[in-house]
C-alpha cells in the first residue's frame, strides 16, 4: 500500500472509531416558549438542561424545535417529532398520543386584572358560571373543549404575553395559565406597580396534575423509548439531578 493509500485507511479509521460518541440517535421536542420553563432565547433553560440529562441517561439526544402550540401537537401527530412539552392530558389526546409519567406538577388558575386595584372576587362552581366574562385562550390548550362544551365566550390569542397585555386593557376579562408561568410573566412583562394589579380567582382550572411529554403512536419504536424516557426520568429525580436543575434555575416545583 502506498503512502496515500496508507493516509487514508488511517483516516477512514480514525473516523470509525470517533463515530460511537458522535452518533447518538437523535429525537425531536416540538416545544414553544414557555418561561420560566422554557425559553428559546436561550439553550440553557430548565426543560432543556433536564432533558440533556434524560438523554444521558438513555443515550439519545434531544433537539428541540421551538414553534406555536398548535403546531407542536400536529408535529407530534404527523410523526415528524418525537414528542412535544409539556402537555397535560384529556380525553381526546389520551385517544390518539402517548404520554410520559409526570415531568412535573403544576396548578392553573385564571388570572383578572383590576385597574383601580380593588380586585373584585369572581366566583365559580363550574365552568359554565363564567358565561359572562370575555375569557383569554391560546390556540391549542387543552382547555378549549371544556371552554367550549361550557359555551364561555372565548377570544384566542398566540401566546400567554398577548393575553396579559389584553387583559390589562380591558378586551378580555380573564384567562388561564400555568400560575408560576403566570406570574413569572407579569412580573417580567409589566412594571411593578402594574403587576400588582393582576390577581387570581381563588379556585383553580387545575389544582396540582401533571404535565406529560406527549408523544405520537406512530412514531417508530415510540413503544421501546417511551419506558427508556421514563425509567431516565425517574433516574435525575432519585439521584438530586432534578433538584439540582431547580435550584440552579430557581424554581419552586413540586415533582
Amino acid at each position: 500500500m502506498n503512502l496515500l493509500g496508507k493516509i487514508q485507511l488511517v483516516a477512514v479509521l480514525l473516523i470509525l472509531s470517533a463515530l460511537p460518541a458522535n452518533a447518538q440517535p437523535s429525537l425531536v421536542i416540538a416545544t414553544n416558549d414557555y418561561p420560566p420553563y422554557a425559553t428559546s432565547s436561550t439553550d440553557q433553560n430548565f426543560l432543556a438542561d433536564l432533558f440533556a440529562e434524560i438523554g444521558t441517561q438513555m443515550g439519545v439526544r434531544f433537539e428541540f424545535h421551538y414553534l406555536p402550540w398548535k403546531r407542536c401537537e400536529q408535529e407530534v401527530a404527523d410523526a415528524t417529532a418525537w414528542g412535544t412539552i409539556p402537555y397535560r392530558k384529556t380525553a381526546s389526546r389520551e385517544k390518539a398520543f402517548l404520554f410520559s409519567d409526570p415531568i412535573y406538577l403544576a396548578d392553573s388558575h385564571f388570572f383578572a386584572y383590576s385597574a383601580n386595584g380593588t380586585k373584585p372576587p369572581i366566583t365559580y362552581e363550574k365552568l359554565s358560571d363564567l358565561q359572562p366574562y370575555k375569557i383569554g385562550g391560546i390556540q391549542g390548550y387543552y382547555y378549549e373543549p371544556w371552554f367550549e362544551k361550557a359555551g364561555l365566550d372565548v377570544q384566542y390569542a398566540h401566546s400567554e404575553e398577548q393575553n396579559f397585555k389584553r387583559l390589562q386593557l380591558g378586551r378580555i376579562d380573564l384567562f388561564s395559565t400555568a400560575t408560576t408561568v403566570g406570574w413569572h410573566l407579569i412580573n417580567t412583562q409589566f412594571p411593578p406597580e402594574e403587576a400588582a394589579k393582576f390577581y387570581t380567582l381563588e379556585k383553580p382550572l387545575i389544582a396540582g396534575e401533571g404535565l406529560f411529554l406527549m408523544t405520537s403512536k406512530d412514531y417508530p419504536e415510540t413503544y421501546a423509548l417511551l419506558p427508556r424516557f421514563n425509567a431516565a426520568l425517574a433516574v435525575i429525580k432519585e439521584n438530586g439531578t432534578y433538584k439540582r436543575l431547580i435550584n440552579q434555575y430557581g424554581l419552586i416545583m413540586t415533582y
